[in-house]
């Protein structure tokens, strides 16, 4: 939803629709609202996206542990954060109907754009579809104005045709986000330059088939093929988190933080 510290003016507005913001897909897309638009907006950050490969701009901690869980998933194919409610005769509209005031600009008098945290482009069967999802703590529930902002999104979505919901922090496991987070800078892993696919590809194995060794420690195995390969010390655990993030590694990510322990009974398969 809006921001309290999102100035938006009519110049400010019209510029945002010009830059295509809340407009394109995967790496193309354009969020409506990004973290310099706020001078201090504290827990935001930006993450380069596996699916989309583009940075997204996140403006919680709650928000981040979701945007890593829509990265895990297979099910979804594109996430786009701070998607605009464009259609501003809609929504002020849908809050007319609801006897609600519209949110807008105290010193522009500018309506405010509403943003939904994601819209999703989601594999159901054979085709794609487009579903919202909106991040509320349990405690903001609580809280009357945020319910009605809630409401309208929910109803401007319907007007959409475009499932739309509520995840609250009671649906997000922080250790699993933590984990995801822990592999995620390294889903792209790539050998230097000089080096080529073939011995990637051999380096995988070898890395997969000494982790084989449940006695040893994850962090002795790496260590060790470092080494052996003159690497830079680090560079064979950066090979296992990008495997790990890859699903080729399996390991139960809800259990406890894999980077407190690093032992290669923890690993359930290796594909």
């Amino acid at each position: 939803m809006a921001r309290s510290r999102y100035n938006l003016t009519q110049a400010k507005f019209e510029r945002y629709v010009k830059e295509g913001r809340g407009k394109g897909r995967g790496k193309d897309y354009k969020p409506w609202i990004t973290i310099q638009d706020f001078p201090s907006v504290g827990r935001a950050s930006r993450s380069p996206g596996w699916k989309s490969n583009r940075v997204h701009h996140l403006m919680s901690d709650w928000e981040s542990r979701l945007f890593y869980l829509f990265e895990w998933s297979k099910k979804v194919q594109d996430i786009r954060e701070q998607y605009p409610l464009l259609d501003l005769d809609l929504a002020m509209e849908i809050a007319k109907e609801m006897g609600i005031k519209y949110p807008v600009n105290k010193e522009s008098n500018t309506p405010y754009v509403l943003t939904t945290d994601f819209m999703l482009t989601v594999k159901q069967g054979k085709k794609s579809v487009q579903i919202a999802r909106t991040f509320k703590t349990t405690k903001d529930l609580g809280k009357k104005k945020t319910v009605e902002k809630l409401e309208l999104e929910r109803r401007y979505w319907q007007k959409h045709n475009i499932d739309w919901a509520i995840v609250t922090e009671q649906e997000i496991s922080k250790i699993f986000a933590s984990n995801i987070q822990w592999v995620h800078s390294d889903y792209h892993w790539k050998l230097s330059e000089e080096q080529n696919n073939e011995n990637c590809y051999y380096l995988n194995n070898i890395l997969k088939e000494r982790l084989n060794n449940k006695k040893s420690k994850i962090s002795t195995i790496t260590t060790a093929l470092d080494k052996d390969m003159s690497w830079e010390i680090g560079t064979s655990l950066s090979l296992f988190k990008h495997l790990v993030a890859k699903q080729e590694i399996i390991i139960d990510m809800f259990q406890s933080k894999i980077a407190d322990r690093l032992a290669a009974n923890i690993i359930k398969e290796i594909i």
